[in-house]
């Protein structure tokens, strides 16, 4: 990661070759010192602490927080960040301490000093400006608090001056604690930010500087240290599978909130599973168990540092960013989601399509390298093989026929079928379609931008209800357009490869008869994103789980090609299964139809039969409502993406819902009134997702669609 002249790059995508953000920030150079510098190698301590110097405001006092990728300081760092500033500080104290370098040891007191003198008269704000005299973000900072209590203690000369310095911000962090908890944030009024609730970082960072005050003798540091900790290990796991969300609202719900990312500081409105988190919470955790003999807290960091295992990549080293979700339901997170949508712009390894920014989270970020490195020393991660398969599957020929998707069209007045067609053709945008036909819509939803994925639903829809596909050669150049030089297929050209988007690449193109792309490259691309786990990630090296293997193979299926360690991945898909005869999206998760859908269709796929196939049907069968819809795990809410995957599972295995009836009516009543389709009955009209959703699924019910089509256009 790190230049012949100690500089990082903020992103990266496989490795040092593959630079995604060129731009370099503050905060990444100041954790580049810290985990790498030292008396160990003073070459390095040198080139490091050369490259953080590029960011010293010789103007006025302080670090420009924000250099572009020719070396020049950013507009959008001339800003003044607590945190950033003391994290340099303490860099810079740290490299002069290691190399012997008085003036630059006596520099980062002074700026810590200014910080200290400069931040209780301001009320303790998250931003100011370059001269440091106008705040920009009155709020107060959790983490940032956090951040400067270490950095003062790790600075420390012995004097009382620095001690009463410290006890201020000691006595500051000590507003926001909560009554199970710490606020991530204080209003400018000095209140708890009931909007922004808890976030794990800032909490990880208060039970690190906590632990340091117990350590410096404050014998009431150490039980909010523990508080802030035992939050996150009750209110935080990730729903069915590994790891901690990152958010958590002021009922300690983990949950989708528009109002605190569009109304409040600007952040994704969607919560994530970020491995610089999980860092930053075993490195507080095993410290804070250590100190209280506390076994939960030890559970607690161990979970954190497996998470941190699981997010290495086996093949190019380095560590992942995390993992997102789609959620079924506002509070329970379910199907797995490689990328962080709706970040706020410029956000580092960002990308736009249309008016939607997201973060792909098979990234590689500096931030996320530096803390991992911290929380992990030079331990070898584990990596789990794939389990062994100890019977095989019965042999399932599947049909292949592609001659006709459909049988017939849907019963007359089941839905306004004019009214949806007009919705889908209005979502045309140059070669290729977008997730809605709305050119610049307010809110969440987003806009007609052509992207792979909607291509996809827009062409199946289309073909399954008959109508001709336009311009067929256009469409197919559009996403042919978007395959990149390793072989694998983005959202847009340009854009990172995943086998998510190639999988929506791959079928369109074989559903439209189009070949005219690399397709040895691309299988290339695919056969490198099977984990040794044997299943398949949504890229090289990212972990796997049976959402991801299901498109990989899929796509594979589609150019003619096997998966190279089938015995491996089909052992996987084995493992994922439950004792009631649903299947989780990795091994030890609870069943859901999600995951459901993609074990039984990917086997059914490769020519083989599911093991105990009739008690999978009987549990999916058990999961239907008396309204007619499907929850998507046992005991949890009806869900419009769970009933489909339902209803598909159900279908590629040769059955039906047991009250087909109230299914068709429950879809149709979805119907919003443009003609496109809702996840709840009334509401307004979401994305070709929920369009496809809605027609695929009707035609199965009514049994009218290909099964074969049904099995690789999921």
């Amino acid at each position: 990661m790190v230049d012949d002249h100690g500089r990082v790059p903020a992103v990266f995508g496989r490795d040092a070759t593959d630079v995604v953000t060129a731009d370099r920030t503050l905060r990444d150079a100041a954790l580049a010192v810290l985990t790498l510098a030292g008396p160990h190698d003073e070459r390095i301590t040198v080139q490091l602490l050369e490259s953080l110097k590029d960011f010293k405001d010789e103007e006025t006092n302080g670090f420009h927080e924000l250099l572009d990728v020719t070396g020049v300081p950013h507009v959008l760092g001339q800003v003044r960040t607590p945190a950033d500033q003391a994290l340099a500080a303490w860099a810079c104290h740290h490299a002069g301490t290691s190399l012997g370098l008085a003036d630059v040891v006596t520099d980062s007191r002074d700026q810590l000093r200014h910080l200290t003198a400069t931040l209780p008269a301001e009320g303790w704000p998250a931003r100011m400006d370059r001269s440091w005299t106008t705040v920009i973000d009155g709020a107060s900072s959790l983490g940032q608090t956090a951040v400067l209590v270490l950095a003062l203690h790790a600075a420390d000369d012995g004097s009382p001056a620095w001690s009463a310095v410290l006890d201020a911000a000691a006595q500051h962090l000590r507003r926001f604690v909560s009554d199970d908890g710490s606020w991530a944030f204080l209003t400018p009024r000095g209140e708890p930010d009931t909007l922004h609730g808890y976030r794990m970082r800032a909490s990880a960072l208060a039970a690190l500087a906590w632990a340091v005050l117990h350590e410096r003798g404050d014998a009431t540091a150490l039980e909010p240290a523990r508080q802030a900790l035992h939050h996150i290990r009750t209110h935080h796991p990730h729903t069915g599978a590994r790891g901690f969300w990152d958010r958590a609202d002021a009922g300690s719900q983990v949950r989708v909130d528009p109002l605190a990312a569009c109304h409040g500081r600007p952040d994704s409105p969607f919560p994530a599973k970020l491995m610089g988190d999980h860092a930053l919470l075993a490195l507080a955790a095993g410290k804070v168990a250590a100190l209280s003999d506390d076994v939960q807290l030890k559970e607690l960091a161990d979970a954190a540092s497996t998470e941190l295992d699981r997010y290495t990549d086996p093949q190019a080293g380095g560590v992942f960013q995390g993992q997102g979700s789609w959620f079924s339901t506002p509070v329970d997170p379910t199907v797995p989601l490689a990328r962080h949508v709706m970040v706020p712009p410029r956000t580092a390894g960002a990308f736009a399509v249309g008016n939607t920014s997201y973060v792909p989270f098979h990234e590689k970020h500096a931030e996320t390298q530096f803390l991992a490195l911290r929380a992990m020393g030079d331990r070898t991660p584990t990596v789990h093989a794939a389990p062994v398969l100890t019977e095989p599957l019965a042999p399932r020929p599947i049909e292949t026929d592609l001659s006709q998707v459909s049988t017939g069209r849907l019963s007359d007045g089941l839905i306004d079928l004019p009214g949806y067609l007009r919705w889908l053709r209005s979502t045309s945008s140059g070669l290729g379609y977008g997730l809605t036909p709305y050119r610049s819509p307010l809110g969440l939803r987003s806009d007609r931008t052509a992207q792979t994925f909607s291509v996809l639903h827009v062409v199946s829809d289309l073909m399954a209800l008959g109508e001709p596909v336009p311009d067929p050669d256009g469409l197919l150049a559009g996403v042919f357009a978007t395959q990149n030089p390793d072989g694998g297929f983005g959202e847009q050209p340009g854009l990172l490869s995943e086998a998510f988007t190639t999988y929506c690449a791959v079928l369109t193109a074989k559903v439209l008869g189009g070949d005219g792309y690399d397709q040895k490259r691309c299988m290339e691309f695919l056969q490198a994103c099977q984990h040794p786990e044997g299943g398949f990630g949504n890229a090289p090296g990212y972990p796997c789980d049976s959402w991801h293997s299901n498109l990989a193979v899929l796509a594979l299926h589609a150019l003619g090609e096997r998966p190279s360690r089938e015995d491996d991945l089909v052992a996987y898909f084995v493992s994922c299964r439950n004792s009631d005869g649903g299947y989780g999206n990795q091994p030890g998760s609870p069943s859901d139809t999600f995951a459901t859908f993609r074990v039984v269709d990917t086997l059914i796929a490769l020519g083989l039969r599911p093991p105990h196939m009739e008690q999978t049907i009987d549990w999916l069968c058990g999961l239907q409502t008396a309204s007619g819809g499907f929850r998507y795990r046992a005991s949890a809410p009806e869900s419009f993406v769970g009933s489909y995957h339902a209803i598909a599972a159900l279908y590629v295995m040769g059955a039906q819902p047991r009250d087909v009836t109230a299914c068709l009516a429950w879809i149709a009543a979805r119907q919003s009134a443009d003609g496109g389709f809702s996840r709840h009955p009334g509401g307004p009209s979401e994305t070709t997702d929920e369009g496809f959703i809605a027609i695929q699924a009707l035609h199965m019910l009514e049994q009218k669609l290909n099964p074969y089509w049904a099995v690789i256009m999921t």
